[in-house]
């Protein structure tokens, strides 16, 4: 067993009291908002297993128990935007803070390596940055600014028009721009453009305020400028007007948050806010094959590679190298600040392509889609998933450690399609591990995909497509169906809330929205409702566990029950007060049983434990292979040793079969009379040949029966059957709500009708009570024990 923690989606939490909406029914509007009052955020988290969590983990852990970790954001910059809306169009713009998520998920794994046990056991949000958000009234703002983009770039409204210097242009003109130093500011005489010169590359000014176009600007062309480099080199800097220092990793700038040794800002230049919003001649993330590291307090970060816009550690120079960064990789090696390096996130892109190495061994091609790995079997499908025959281009090397590391299993509402050989499979949502396919179009916008769902679908080869699990969520997934109630996923099953108050009693806060993943109301409804046994459960609100064994709640009164059952490294489920309530506590029949505190194994039958005294009779009886579900010995011992009425049972010594009526074994002596008597759709339960031999056939007084084939119905008093005329008669007699049990027609016909000596009576109409001796009856005082029959077959009993 394992505990991993595996990054989810960042989403937004609107932050801050300052919110402005903007527009107007009559007119276009264009209004600069400014927010002043920064962005305050702290999240905690604590974790009571083995694992340990904080921002930056997304490796294997191995920490200490009862882990704590507090994140907080204080973030206090003035934040201007300018928000631009049509005639009758209103936009709402505030600021929020960008929450990372962390899910720890307890593994199970087999010694060869394979995942057979998945269970999200617990999750987290951090504040790690502050953006504005600006969205479309009556929009979500949580799917308009939810990407890392809107917090650095990726925005920065339209490109801006001509811009006039502030000096006319020197008089030398420009015809290259390599080689041009850092700072100098170049005016197109064709475009009417501005633009300054950073880490080698001509970078497009939106405005001259700040004396950003300072010093004099030199002519020159747009094609000169077109032909000069596409992105900044590595290590360069720029500040722009908010202060704000960024340092260029694979043509991308980062944030600095400090330029505290080992970085290096050196002497950034002053560009414009816009120019580093819209990634003016910048990349949006670094390029792939850079090498950066940082320091963190006083510990030193891994050296990490930018792979699909995110970060590879190294373990350590040997992985550098055998990854194919050459034995000098050291001296390409930019230092960061931590801040940068964590934002990175170590997740690549969807449909990046990687390969793993070590000590010269390879691993295979594979893709990467939502933060997971899908590797390829051949080279076709590589072609046929889209990457071409030019595909060997797009691999990247990493450690074959990281690429071992990596999960097979895409983040939650990723959308994959499998494709191979001409055919194409279902598009198909993975949640909590699975795979749920759609059946139409309309199911993927239902779900939340947004009409241009098409251009999210992450195409796969069919194989991988068919390998990945089509069932049921992992336990601890919330899934709602539209127009369904939210629901948990507790040992395989859907365990429906009620109400917001049993989400939140239940352990998944207060802003348990975010975690909910909307799937067709179909694949909803589909979901088993029965929890699977082996399942620990805790009742909210309370610190009530037990265990489901044979679909019941077997409470546990302690924790060393708890653990002597096998139940300490299972991962708990909370469920709502009034689920657990309603569990039965009957262990269902065909469960195999074992007693915490022996070796015994039982099975249940007709709510019975029928105890094995030996692995032959267990096998013969066909619980071999049935898992062992192991019981605290109190609940063992409480067990009863009767079979209950109505079980359809078999000899495991021979082909006979029998019914269960009023604790005695009524023996079927062919398949008709067992049809006739009802008991063919009923489950067949096999005891071993001792205790089928032992099981008495006096069917036990006060036992209500009918005749197989006929209308007839009749009560056992004194081991005799004494019939009913009607109705009125039964229910007289206090018949009416006991269980019917019907029996074969020669079994009825050979039951005596002669009341056994000793047995009391009474009509339903008398306080009279009668001993019954030698066929006679006598007046007799008796309070307990006395069996009421019809006044008809009193009188007909003769006095003595």
């Amino acid at each position: 067993m394992r505990e991993k923690v595996i990054g989810d989606s960042p989403y937004i939490k609107l932050a801050g009291t300052e919110k402005y909406r903007v527009g107007n029914n009559d007119e276009e509007v264009t209004e600069t908002l400014t927010f002043t009052k920064g962005v305050q955020a702290t999240a905690g988290w604590q974790y009571k297993g083995s694992a340990e969590l904080s921002f930056g983990k997304v490796l294997e852990l191995g920490g200490e128990a009862g882990y704590q970790d507090m994140e907080t954001l204080n973030d206090t910059f003035t934040r201007t935007v300018t928000v631009k809306t049509a005639k009758g169009q209103f936009k709402l713009a505030q600021q929020y803070a960008l929450m990372q998520v962390r899910n720890v998920y307890r593994q199970w794994v087999t010694p060869s390596g394979y995942l057979c046990g998945n269970t999200l056991i617990g999750t987290a949000a951090f504040p790690d940055s502050a953006g504005v958000c600006v969205w479309e009234e009556g929009k979500d703002p949580h799917g308009v600014c939810r990407h890392w983009q809107f917090t650095y770039g990726g925005g920065g409204g339209p490109a801006p028009g001509g811009t006039t210097p502030p000096q006319s242009p020197a008089p030398q003109p420009v015809t290259s721009v390599h080689g041009l130093a850092d700072g100098t500011v170049l005016a197109t005489t064709d475009t009417k453009r501005i633009y300054k010169m950073v880490g080698g590359a001509p970078v497009w000014q939106a405005t001259c305020a700040d004396d950003i176009c300072q010093p004099q600007s030199r002519p020159t062309t747009q094609a000169v400028i077109n032909a000069g480099p596409a992105t900044p080199r590595n290590g360069s800097t720029a500040v722009d007007q908010r202060g704000r220092i960024y340092l260029f990793v694979g043509g991308a700038p980062l944030w600095q948050d400090t330029c505290a040794a080992p970085v290096t800002c050196g002497s950034p230049v002053k560009v414009s806010d816009w120019s580093i919003d819209a990634r003016e001649h910048m990349n949006q993330r670094p390029a792939d094959g850079h090498l950066v590291q940082a320091k963190a307090g006083s510990v030193d970060l891994p050296v990490a590679v930018t792979v699909g816009g995110a970060l590879v550690p190294f373990a350590n120079p040997q992985e550098v190298i055998d990854s194919g960064y050459g034995t000098d990789w050291a001296s390409r090696v930019v230092a960061i600040s931590s801040h940068s390096y964590q934002l990175l996130g170590f997740d690549p892109a969807n449909n990046t392509l990687i390969q793993g190495a070590s000590g010269g061994v390879s691993t295979p091609v594979a893709m990467v889609v939502g933060g997971a790995i899908i590797p390829f079997a051949s080279e076709q499908e590589v072609i046929d998933v889209g990457y071409g025959a030019n595909w060997r281009s797009l691999v990247r090397g990493v450690p074959a450690r990281v690429f071992n590391a990596r999960s097979r299993i895409p983040a939650d509402m990723t959308l994959v399609q499998g494709t191979g050989g001409g055919a194409s499979s279902p598009v198909a949502q993975v949640v909590g591990g699975a795979r749920i396919n759609f059946a139409n179009p309309q199911e993927v916008i239902d779900a939340g995909y947004g009409t241009d769902w098409g251009s999210k679908v992450r195409a796969i080869p069919l194989r991988a497509f068919n390998e990945m699990r089509a069932d049921i969520p992992d336990d601890g997934t919330l899934v709602q169906g539209p127009g369904t109630a939210v629901a948990r996923i507790v040992g395989g099953a859907r365990v429906e809330f009620a109400n917001p108050q049993e989400v939140i009693d239940s352990g998944h806060g207060h802003d348990w929205g975010r975690l909910v993943r909307a799937i067709p109301a179909r694949a909803f409804k589909a979901l088993p409702t029965k929890i699977a046994d082996g399942t620990r459960l805790r009742k909210a609100g309370s610190s009530s566990q037990g265990g489901i064994i044979g679909g019941a709640k077997v409470p546990f009164h302690s924790m060393a029950e708890l653990e002597a059952v096998g139940y300490g490294p299972r991962p708990m489920q909370t469920v709502p007060a009034r689920v657990w309530d309603a569990l039965t506590t009957q262990i269902g029949d065909g469960t195999r049983i074992k007693d915490a505190d022996s070796p015994s194994q039982a099975a249940i039958v007709g709510g019975a434990k029928i105890p094995f005294i030996s692995m032959d009779e267990l096998t013969q009886a066909g619980y071999a292979d049935k898992p062992m579900q192991v019981v605290p010995g109190r609940v063992w011992d409480a067990l009863t040793t009767q079979i209950g009425d109505g079980t359809r049972i078999k000899d495991a010594d021979s082909p006979s079969q029998a019914a269960i009526v009023g604790g005695a074994k009524i023996p079927f002596i062919s398949m008709d009379e067992l049809t006739q008597a009802g008991y063919a759709d009923k489950p067949m339960q096999v005891v071993p040949g001792r205790v089928w031999d032992a099981l008495t056939t006096q069917i036990a007084d006060g036992t209500r029966i009918a005749k197989a084939g006929a209308t007839s119905e009749a009560a056992i008093v004194g081991r005799a059957r004494i019939d009913f005329h009607t109705m009125t008669e039964l229910q007289a007699a206090g018949y009416g709500g006991k269980l019917r049990q019907v029996i074969p027609a020669r079994v009825w016909d050979g039951l005596t009708t002669d009341i056994a000596d000793g047995t009391y009576v009474k009509s339903p109409d008398s306080v009279a009570v009668w001993l019954v001796n030698g066929g006679r009856r006598t007046p007799a005082s008796q309070a307990g024990g006395v069996q009421v029959i019809p006044a008809r077959a009193l009188d007909a009993i003769p006095l003595a």
